[in-house]
């Protein structure tokens, strides 16, 4: 196990050679090490995380390819970020590029909706000093206790809050109810009525993209039994975007689950001005693409791999309007 002294020392030779620019020689000159000594603290910072190593594609070999997928989908904009070999730095990069978009973006007074997920969860994970924006930061969907750190809603908004120094409004309900009744009760609750009625004034919506399998998040976070799953299947779903199914063609599934989600519903999602969908998982091509033939996502931000799969998939056809 590494101890405080080593994890010190592992962080102060990383960072002279990634951060300072410093030769293994220098490094080793520099603390009275041996080269041989340098390179094995070198390695042992990356095993142990403290340097982890991510490629980025130069953004002028993604322009063409992000200006094809824009066009094909009527997007506003696709930001693709290059693929990576483990599933954790691939979120890493997508919640990277969403944090940049927002710090570039966010004005004061912008009122900011956000939906749950680990990919939207990665965003405040990668946001730095941005600026000090009086932005309003508010669930788009429920967040209780039911939906576990770091994919709460409530929790991505109140750390989305933190580092611009804004504000938070949380939606203190479960995403799903357990039954449409259920669902109606809540939304009459003075507390859940004025969160979703603050939502709706968003300028901004941030949002994953979820699928229809099995193994899915709603699935293992216990809000859809594999049984409900496998009837969204049969009748066509790929995947939803805050509980709202649809199928490959963007249309919504007959007999879903939106009765019994606690958020913003499809008319809701339509009405925000600009929503950007986040995505890095490699085998959800297909469930965005459905979902960008919603036409409710404006911009993109999702992997060169995924990419390349939705334009195969289209074949270069542009999608028709919803």
């Amino acid at each position: 196990m590494v101890n405080t002294e080593e994890i010190e020392l592992l962080t102060r030779v990383a960072s002279l050679y990634y951060l300072e620019d410093a030769t293994q020689a220098e490094i080793a000159s520099l603390l009275g090490f041996s080269r041989p000594k340098v390179a094995r603290l070198l390695r042992k910072a990356k095993d142990e995380g403290i340097v982890e190593i991510a490629i980025r594609t130069h953004p002028a070999l993604n322009v063409k390819l992000e200006s094809d997928v824009a066009t094909s989908f009527g997007l506003s904009q696709a930001i693709l970020v290059a693929d990576q070999p483990n599933m954790e730095s691939q979120r890493r990069l997508v919640g990277r590029a969403g944090a940049d978009l927002l710090t570039r973006t966010l004005h004061e007074g912008s009122v900011v909706a956000i939906g749950m997920g680990r990919n939207v969860g990665a965003i405040p994970e990668q946001l730095t000093n941005p600026p000090e924006r009086s932005c309003t930061f508010v669930s788009a969907i429920g967040g209780s206790r039911q939906v576990g750190t770091g994919v709460n809603s409530n929790d991505i908004c109140r750390r989305l809050a933190e580092h611009f120094r804004g504000f938070v409004e949380s939606l203190y309900a479960p995403p799903y109810a357990e039954s449409a009744a259920g669902r109606e009760t809540l939304l009459q609750h003075k507390d859940v009525r004025e969160a979703l009625s603050r939502a709706r004034t968003a300028d901004i919506l941030i949002v994953g993209i979820g699928d229809a399998r099995d193994d899915s998040e709603v699935v293992q976070m216990g809000c859809f039994s594999t049984i409900e799953m496998a009837r969204m299947r049969k009748a066509g779903a790929v995947g939803d975007m805050l509980g709202c199914f649809f199928d490959v063609h963007g249309a919504p599934v007959a007999g879903g689950v939106e009765d019994r989600v606690v958020g913003l519903s499809v008319d809701d999602l339509r009405a925000i001005p600009r929503v950007i969908a986040v995505t890095s998982e490699p085998d959800k091509a297909l469930a965005v693409l459905g979902a960008l033939r919603t036409g409710i996502p404006d911009v993109l931000i999702t992997t060169v791999g995924t990419a390349e799969q939705l334009l195969a998939a289209t074949k270069g056809t542009r999608r028709s309007a919803p």
